[in-house]
């Protein structure tokens, strides 16, 4: 029972550890400045809505990419979203991003919502 109890503790220590350990959650929102299918490069907006330097998020398996989709349904318009992969975003494209500070392996994105484009 002793040893049940401190493998409790040491795996709650663990996991606590682990969370302390999680990369900061950043967001952005601005324009494409470039999309591939490996980077989405975005340049965000102050508060003062003055653009800043371009930040480059890595494209991974787990980021989700989608453009707003409004629709008129009961004569009431409802916001959806659309799926779509980084590389179909388009530069000068309004977009909002979560992304995670990976460290020396550079900045992680998480998810992009985007506007439609202008000539969509």
């Amino acid at each position: 029972m002793r040893s049940l109890v401190l493998a409790a503790a040491f795996g709650l220590t663990a996991a606590l550890a682990a969370a302390q350990d999680a990369p900061p959650l950043l967001t952005a929102h601005g324009s494409v400045e470039k999309a591939d299918k490996d980077t989405l490069t975005v340049k965000p907006r102050a508060a003062d809505g003055k653009f800043q330097k371009a930040v480059a998020l890595k494209v991974t398996g787990t980021s989700r990419v989608t453009v707003l989709a409004p629709q008129v349904r009961d004569g009431k318009v409802v916001l959806t979203q659309r799926e779509a992969a980084a590389a179909d975003l388009a530069p000068g494209q309004a977009v909002a991003v979560i992304y995670a500070d990976a460290g020396k392996d550079g900045a992680v994105l998480l998810t992009a919502v985007a506007q439609p484009a202008a000539n969509k």
